[in-house]
C-alpha cells in the first residue's frame, strides 16, 4: 500500500512537473532574449499591453520575459517575485502527495493554488512599495456586481487591479483573505 503510494506520488510529480517545465519552455522559446543580470536571464515578448512573467526553473533557471514594453513598476513587482521562495516546486510536491492519496482533493488543491497566487502576488506588490515606493496604477472599477468581483478575483493570477491601487492592498497586517470576503461582501 504504501509502495503504491509513494511510485503513484512520483508519478503524478513527474507528470506535473513536465508540465511546468514545458511551460516555460514554450514561453522562453516564444521570447527574445535581452540580458542577464546577475543569475537572472531577461527575456522580451513583444505586445501591446505591458506586463511580465518571472520564472524561477529547475531545468531553464531565473528569467525574467517582459511583455510588451519594460517599465520600473513591472521589473520592481518582478523583482519581487525573484526573492520569494520557490513555491510553484513545493506546491507540485504537495499536489503530488494529495493526488496520490485521492483524486478527489483536486478542487481543494486549485483553491490552496489561487490562495498562494494572491498571497504570493500581494507579497511582490508589497516588496515594490516597500523598496521602491512603487504602488500599482489602473483605472479599472470596482464592479457593482458581486458575481463580476468574485469572477474579477477567481480568473485572474493576480488579485483584481481595483483592490491593488487601494491604501488597504498596502498595509502588510491586512490579511489577502480579509481583502477578498471584505470586496465580496460590501
Amino acid at each position: 500500500m504504501v509502495e503504491r503510494f509513494l511510485i503513484q506520488s512520483i508519478l503524478d510529480f513527474a507528470f506535473l512537473f513536465f508540465i511546468y517545465e514545458l511551460r516555460n519552455y514554450r514561453l522562453l522559446k516564444r521570447a527574445k532574449y535581452l540580458c542577464k543580470i546577475g543569475t537572472v536571464k531577461v527575456y522580451q515578448i513583444e505586445s501591446e499591453d505591458p506586463n511580465a512573467i518571472t520564472i524561477k526553473s529547475l531545468i531553464f533557471g531565473k528569467s525574467i520575459i517582459f511583455v510588451g514594453r519594460i517599465t520600473k513598476e513591472i521589473y520592481a513587482h518582478e523583482e519581487g517575485h525573484l526573492h520569494q521562495p520557490n513555491f510553484m516546486f513545493y506546491f507540485l510536491i504537495a499536489a503530488a502527495l494529495m493526488i496520490a492519496y485521492n483524486v478527489l482533493t483536486v478542487p481543494l488543491l486549485l483553491i490552496v493554488y489561487k490562495i498562494m497566487f494572491w498571497h504570493y502576488e500581494r507579497d511582490a506588490d508589497l516588496y515594490a512599495y516597500r523598496l521602491y515606493n512603487v504602488k500599482y496604477e489602473s483605472d479599472v472599477f470596482r464592479p457593482k456586481s458581486q458575481i463580476e468581483r468574485l469572477k474579477a478575483w477567481i480568473f485572474d493570477t493576480h488579485p483584481p487591479d481595483y483592490v491593488r491601487k487601494i491604501e488597504e492592498y498596502y498595509d502588510k497586517k491586512t490579511n489577502i483573505l480579509k481583502l477578498f470576503i471584505h470586496d465580496l461582501i460590501s
